[in-house]
């Protein structure tokens, strides 16, 4: 199925619910690297962190998709280092969907300072077990990005000191619809 997709003409790719694992980004990779019309890419409820996320999140700097939802992936805090490379090198991705993964933790930072030189205009990272602790990542984020227009931070856990870091962030942000 990936060879075909390297030569076809597909824009969006729907592979929700598909018992993909790390062990299937390989091939995810041979599809998505060589094709320049997939613009939507769902990959949700499926379990691919591990070694080879970081090869799809690689493939994704050459690719020309605008949409790729990663929700309920089992995706942690190890992820977003590959996260971070793969939007920080990436010109077309406009909507990053994250949702209900466990991103809290030390590398929530790298993924933040990527978004500062993405072009990504919608992110939504409800349901990341994010806590207080997350809130000077995401409020660094946010404050030195000039596209983004739409975030979802519903359901964390993002009361506590750092908190007031992030609310004085989205008073300078661009954000047009928080959640």
């Amino acid at each position: 199925m990936m060879e075909a997709l390297t030569t076809s003409w597909i824009e969006e790719l729907h592979l929700y619910t598909d018992h993909l694992t790390d062990s299937s980004c390989p091939h995810l990779v041979s599809g998505i690297r060589n094709n320049q019309t997939l613009r939507r890419l769902i990959l949700s409820r499926n379990k691919l962190e591990g070694p080879h996320f970081r090869d799809l999140m690689e493939a994704l700097t050459t690719s020309r998709i605008e949409e790729l939802q990663l929700d309920d992936n089992h995706l942690t805090d190890r992820s977003c280092p590959h996260l971070a490379s793969g939007i920080r090198n990436n010109q077309t991705l406009r909507t990053l969907i994250l949702t209900d993964n466990n991103l809290k933790g030390p590398h929530l930072k790298d993924l933040m300072e990527a978004l500062t030189t993405s072009r990504i205009e919608k992110l939504l990272l409800y349901i990341n077990q994010l806590s207080d602790s997350s809130c000077p990542h995401l409020a660094s984020g946010i404050r030195n990005n000039q596209t983004l227009r739409t975030l979802d931070l519903s359901r964390n856990n993002l009361e506590g000191p750092h908190f007031r870091d992030l609310m004085e962030a989205l008073t300078t942000s661009q954000i047009e619809e928080l959640q």
